[in-house]
């Protein structure tokens, strides 16, 4: 039988082990992870709000897909050696080591929250929450404090600080240089900037919080000689891969930091996979590999993983970078490459915003969106887009999302741009030249277009 070890209880991790016994049916897949149960990170948020009570709420799969499956979970417990020879993995779990062997395994040890250096960024009251431990730790906090302060520039921690909002707290948002820095250009950032404090979030922009006071816990920060009384203070400044364990067993790290694998996230030790927040994955758009700590990512990169592990020969080109997220009430969609990320890869790009053709979806009817930039490559090509609206933004994204996966000629797309239910609803104006009879079995005896199109602005 075909020894399959998963190595983290993410959802990559997870995805992994469901991969590995729906390719081998007959192949012995076990988990090994710290956490009590295994769940999704996103949720984080979710369960501060006091929308979900736990780790349980949040579980990846139930018990009986996994019995389903006759995958095993050992936890909580944590591998602290490789010995690729043997093929033995030590275990840590309940104070007791235990040796477990395997055929195949999957690296699945996601990251670590970076904690910038403050001074006394050490005290009671500094948080983070990547951890369902962490999030319990901001709850009982937050049950004392009138503020907090979040420092961060990605979506989950302004979806921590929109927690905190909903909880009652006054909320001060800390970005050294602006919000959303590598998913959106500087225009589209400084909107949602304007727009959040209108909302109620105090923006700390320009400059990183400079001092954490307090005796043992915390009781205020410094912001450009200002200080701000607060009892939390959470760190969401971004993660780093957990590669000490790859690297104990010789396994070759990329560029990045993060575990170096192929397109078959195979590493540089034979029957070693790895994937999610902890290795690199390959960009669709130039197939180098980087460094993506997105769930859905690690997800795909999981399955696909867990599935070789199991005897499959998957094979990725590359993946394209997707997020979504509603904020305060503002739908935020970023596909693709940004300046930023472009940049990074040598990319040369050129960034068109969409007010025009928001104007001319305004002037024919559609609700418009706040904001939309769309990149391009030296072909003209869309390689990125972004995008922001108060509602119906998936009618626009989905369509800036099929854009960048097919790397549309820009002027091409900007013909078809428009929401949905309009071009419908133009669709059947255009037709209209004629009255197109339609059986029915009551006394009606025909429905023209044009009742058609008053029926659809009608249920709209």
């Amino acid at each position: 039988m075909t020894k399959v070890v998963v190595i983290g209880g993410s959802s990559t991790g997870m995805m992994a082990a469901i991969a590995a016994a729906r390719q081998n049916p007959n192949a012995a897949v076990t988990v090994v992870t710290q956490d009590s149960i295994p769940y999704r990170r996103p949720a984080i948020p979710a369960l501060i709000v006091g929308y979900i009570n736990g780790p349980a709420d949040a579980k990846i799969f139930s018990a009986e897909a996994l019995a389903r499956y006759n995958v095993k979970l050992i936890y909580p417990a944590e591998a602290t050696n490789i010995d690729p020879e043997s093929k033995i993995i030590s275990i840590l779990s309940n104070g007791k080591e235990e040796k477990l062997s395997y055929d195949a395994m999957v690296i699945a040890t996601g990251a670590y929250p970076l904690i910038p250096k403050i001074p006394g960024s050490d005290k009671r009251g500094v948080c983070t929450f990547t951890t369902f431990e962490a999030a319990a730790e901001i709850i009982e906090t937050a049950k004392n404090a009138n503020s907090a302060v979040v420092i961060g520039a990605g979506f989950i921690a302004l979806e921590i600080a929109e927690a905190l909002m909903h909880k009652g707290l006054d909320v001060y948002f800390n970005v050294r240089s602006r919000i959303l820095r590598r998913q959106l250009e500087p225009e589209v950032s400084e909107f949602l900037t304007k727009k959040f404090e209108q909302k109620g979030l105090k923006m700390l922009t320009g400059e990183a919080i400079s001092e954490i006071g307090g005796a043992d816990s915390v009781e205020y920060v410094m912001h450009k000689g200002m200080k701000i009384a607060t009892n939390l203070v959470i760190m969401g400044a971004g993660v780093r891969p957990n590669v000490a364990l790859a690297e104990k067993c010789g396994i070759k790290l990329g560029t990045t930091g993060a575990i170096k694998v192929g397109n078959y996230f195979e590493t540089s030790v034979r029957d070693i996979y790895a994937g999610g927040d902890c290795a690199e994955s390959p960009d669709l758009d130039t197939g180098r590999f980087i460094y993506i700590p997105v769930g859905s990512i690690g997800a795909c990169a999981g399955k696909i993983a867990g599935a070789n592990a199991a005897g499959a020969n998957q094979k990725t080109d590359g993946f394209l970078r997707a997020q979504a997220d509603q904020i305060l009430g503002l739908q935020i969609f970023s596909i693709g490459h940004s300046i930023t990320t472009a940049g990074e890869l040598g990319l040369k790009v050129r960034m068109h915003d969409l007010g025009a053709a928001q104007s001319a979806i305004k002037n024919r009817g559609a609700g418009p969106f706040e904001a939309a930039k769309i990149l391009t490559d030296s072909d003209d090509r869309i390689v990125g887009a972004q995008l922001v609206a108060g509602k119906h933004g998936s009618q626009f994204a989905w369509q800036l999302y099929k854009a960048v996966l097919e790397t549309e000629d820009r002027k091409e797309f900007l013909q078809r741009f428009n929401s949905p239910r309009m071009r419908l609803a133009e669709a059947l104006v255009h037709a209209i030249k004629s009255t197109v009879a339609v059986e029915t079995v009551g006394p009606q005896k025909a429905l023209t277009l044009v009742d058609a199109v008053d029926r659809e602005n009608s249920n709209s």
